[in-house]
């Protein structure tokens, strides 16, 4: 199997990281009360993450692009 850009690439798992932490942000400050401003900087941090997950995909198409045949 060849390597793939969720194994090999650090800013993947920092971009699962950002999306996951954000999402759990948001959950928590709804749940525990915290304040308000809270739930958009934790959708925000998890719409950052996304973008870095979709850039760096396109990134690592780019640079391992398979020779035409």
């Amino acid at each position: 199997m060849a390597p793939n850009y969720l194994t090999r690439s650090r800013l993947a798992w920092i971009s699962l990281a950002m999306v996951v932490g954000g999402l759990v942000l948001t959950f928590v400050a709804t749940t525990t009360g915290l304040p308000i401003w809270t739930v958009p900087v934790g959708y925000f941090v998890a719409l950052i993450g996304s973008a870095l997950l979709f850039v760096g995909w396109i990134r690592w198409r780019r640079t391992h692009r398979k020779p035409p045949a």
